[in-house]
């Protein structure tokens, strides 16, 4: 019975264009909760109450996972999920009202983004992946465009052909998260180095030629998730960088580096594909931390130390 409920859940959710990642964690977190539920000696929906959903919040609250409690982001995730779930239900006539109308999330700790590189230290990056070996070609394309632009590993994983303009130096992202396209400029540089790989590199991986994918294997099949990120550590270490750098740390230098250049916050917002201005605000509170640094470091009133 549980089965069926989820399966209509995420059938609704796949025709609203929702990631196949997006689908799996939903259904797990459905899971979760119906076991729940199943363990109060629940097995209808209509008999699911506040009371019941303020229980579960509870329950979230002191479970452990690996001798670990969940973070707060991690319960807030869940209960999003869940409020989702009973809004569909609603809407589609399932049950009558909305258990979870009333339910206050944790609030999230906002973190500040992870691997932010310094100018030189992206530069140094880059310069690793110097040479004319079609690999090579490619890597150093791919970690230009990943600085120029701030996509995802995904989006950047998906390109095509036909979504890079180098007439015009432009990218354009179709399969944005939460299905949204959005067009990019493309850095003069990097178009040079997407130039350089399609005349010399690409040609040499690819064999089929209805492929149409923008960056490939050697093998000319789509690159994987994990094949990214090794590219990218195999040119940190070349460059003698010792930082914990993913595909993702070069969205979050991008958008830090425009932020120092005095880009416009709306801007960035639009170049990430954030759906809110809140969400690219996380990296004013980047700005101030480098701010308190240099303030710590060079105000003469500051070098000295304090002693109350």
């Amino acid at each position: 019975m549980w089965d069926l409920w989820r399966d209509r859940f995420v059938a609704y959710m796949r025709r609203k264009d929702y990631s196949l990642r997006t689908l799996k964690d939903y259904s797990l977190t459905l899971r979760f909760f119906f076991l729940f539920l199943a363990d109060l000696g629940i097995d209808r929906l209509s008999n699911v109450t506040k009371e019941v959903v303020h229980e579960y919040q509870t329950h979230l609250f002191y479970y452990e996972r690996k001798g670990k409690r969940l973070s707060f982001s991690s319960q807030a995730t869940r209960l999003i999920v869940l409020r989702t779930f009973f809004r569909f239900l609603v809407r589609e006539e399932y049950l009558p009202y909305d258990p979870t109308s009333d339910i206050e999330l944790p609030r999230r700790k906002k973190n500040l983004p992870r691997g932010i590189m310094s100018v030189k230290e992206v530069f140094r990056i880059l310069d690793a992946a110097e040479g004319e070996k079609p690999l090579t070609l490619r890597d150093r394309a791919i970690l230009e465009v990943l600085y120029s632009t701030g996509i995802r590993n995904t989006e950047l994983r998906c390109l095509s052909l036909f979504d890079v303009d180098l007439s015009e130096r432009q990218l354009r992202i179709r399969d944005g998260k939460g299905r949204k396209e959005r067009l990019l400029p493309l850095g003069e540089v990097a178009a040079h180095h997407v130039s350089r790989y399609l005349k010399d590199g690409r040609p040499h991986f690819v064999t089929d030629p209805s492929c149409t994918l923008l960056f490939v294997s050697i093998h000319g099949r789509q690159i994987n998730s994990s094949n990214l990120v090794w590219i990218v550590k195999k040119y940190l270490k070349k460059a003698r960088i010792d930082k914990y750098i993913t595909p993702h740390c070069f969205r979050h230098t991008c958008a830090s580096h425009l932020l120092k250049g005095k880009a416009d916050l709306r801007h960035i917002q639009e170049m990430l594909g954030h759906a809110s201005v809140h969400t690219t605000q996380i990296y004013t509170k980047v700005e101030l931390s480098d701010l308190k640094e240099v303030h710590g470091r060079c105000h003469p009133r500051e070098k000295k130390g304090f002693t109350p």
